[in-house]
């Protein structure tokens, strides 16, 4: 699903193109298009521009995520009540009670937020508040949607509003954009807010990779041209190989994690199929003809990530040492993992293939609110009743059921790291396994040498999964009394 992200002071030709590929009341639209306008007809944004220019872009950007009319009028209104004299009662008059609450919930969010730098020391609170208060979730996209333009146009703020920007997009928005599904976005800020948190070593990388920029592009299409062969002779039909060379934050990310002698593997690529079936072929095909590191490959497509991402992801060793990442997914798996369950892909999925993913439970509630159109709540974060969500000390985001225990916290981490577990702190401060996790906790495990894991655990554990896996290590039969 391409996104047209252009930036054009002909606001409303450049809307009005994608309301007509829409099914939505134009004459609607356009009539809040100048209600928005008239509310902001004498405020010009940093660079200069008419300030309507912004939640235009907004809302075309909505239009195009296929996430409710609606959502397209809280974006050309959401900054009426914060920075015209418009009421919310104005808008629930002129607009609903729907789209009220959407501006509403947004204008909560600029209010509480407004000049805060997070650091590592109200980081958790700061995301918790993102989680908690917000109970639609067409308000956290659109205030993402916002992030990604105020980055497309940072150039015209002054430093010190930039580097809080990046700050804030590296240490919250990413993972908010994580929870939501759109990854699209969350690589596009996170690409941004790297080269203005991290200066020098955005430099520092550009420059490494500069001379070997030129063979990085011609291996790309070396491989890619080999792909589409290979597929082309063993008769896969309907698959699609795009590439791509990483961007500088994910390779920043990388030597981080593993050190500068992985930052070779650069050169990417993605194989979209018709079916899970082509997935596993392509992969035998791949491990046949290269040979792949061991440690690099995952199979998120047996074992989805909580968010719902799903992929088959391999290295293989090419040419003259060059590793390429290749990821192996099916086209609607793409479009799910890139734009999450905002876009249409989600909702023409529908129940019943959604239900069939394992690891994919809380998309359920984001299909069902499309579906039920006369329900005031459709988009309402009833998900978060069902599952609560919590973070690792890095920042990182968990997804677990609620009544989920630290026990539970820390197989969901890893099963080793259950088996050993000693205890855990709970937002900084030691608390017991059993301790009831709530959406917002920062969630750290402590570990010794000694396994740990008894058959009392099984009161302990509130998740099927975990409570299987401790019924294997200790040997109780499921039909045994407890």
């Amino acid at each position: 699903m391409p996104i047209d992200l252009s930036l054009t002071q002909n606001c409303w030709a450049d809307l009005e193109r994608h309301i007509d590929e829409s099914e939505f009341n134009k004459d609607l639209i356009k009539r809040c298009y100048d209600f928005a306008n008239k509310a902001h007809i004498n405020q010009k944004r940093d660079s200069g521009d008419p300030y309507i220019t912004h939640p235009a872009w907004i809302a075309k950007v909505a239009l195009q995520l296929h996430i409710g009319e609606e959502a397209v009028l809280a974006a050309l209104l959401h900054d009426c009540v914060e920075d015209t004299k418009v009421t919310i009662d104005q808008i629930a008059e002129q607009f609903g009670d729907e789209v009220a609450l959407l501006v509403s919930g947004l204008t909560e969010v600029a209010k509480k937020t407004k000049g805060i730098e997070v650091n590592q020391l109200n980081i958790e609170l700061f995301r918790k508040f993102l989680f908690s208060s917000v109970d639609d979730v067409r308000v956290l996209i659109l205030r993402l949607i916002d992030k990604l333009h105020n980055g497309l146009t940072i150039k015209y703020i002054s430093p010190e509003r930039q580097l809080r920007y990046g700050k804030n997009i590296l240490r919250v928005y990413g993972p908010v954009a994580e929870y939501v599904g759109l990854h699209f976005f969350k690589k596009m800020v996170e690409d941004i807010a790297f080269k203005i948190v991290y200066p020098e070593e955005a430099e520092e990388l550009r420059k490494m990779f500069e001379d070997n920029r030129k063979n990085e592009i011609k291996a790309l299409a070396l491989v890619n041209k080999e792909l589409v062969e290979l597929l082309k002779i063993n008769n896969i039909n309907g698959a699609v190989v795009e590439g791509r060379i990483k961007s500088l934050y994910s390779t920043f990310l990388k030597i981080q994690k593993k050190g500068k002698d992985r930052i070779k593997d650069r050169v990417a690529l993605r194989i979209l199929t018709e079916n899970v079936a082509d997935c596993y072929t392509i992969l035998g095909l791949l491990h046949a003809k290269y040979k792949y590191l061991e440690d690099e490959f995952v199979d998120y497509i047996a074992n989805p990530k909580p968010n719902g991402y799903r992929s088959i992801q391999t290295t293989v060793n090419w040419k003259e040492k060059l590793t390429v990442e290749i990821q192996i997914k099916t086209k609607e798996m793409h479009e799910f993992n890139e734009f999450g369950p905002a876009s249409h892909i989600a909702y023409k999925l529908g129940k019943e293939s959604v239900e069939n993913g394992r690891g994919m439970e809380w998309v359920k509630d984001l299909v069902k609110w499309q579906k039920n159109e006369k329900d005031i709540n459709n988009y309402r974060l009833r998900v978060l009743t069902n599952y609560i969500y919590v973070f690792t000390p890095k920042g990182d985001t968990i997804q677990l059921s609620s009544k989920s225990t630290g026990l539970d916290f820390a197989y969901r981490i890893h099963t080793e790291v259950g088996d050993h577990c000693n205890g855990v702190k709970i937002n900084g401060k030691m608390a017991k396994i059993d301790t009831q996790l709530k959406t917002g906790d920062v969630v750290e495990v402590l570990m010794n040498k000694k396994l740990n894991v008894n058959k009392n655990w099984l009161e302990i554990a509130k998740t099927q999964w975990a409570r299987e896996h401790i019924r294997k290590v200790t040997k109780i039969d499921e039909s045994e009394e407890i």
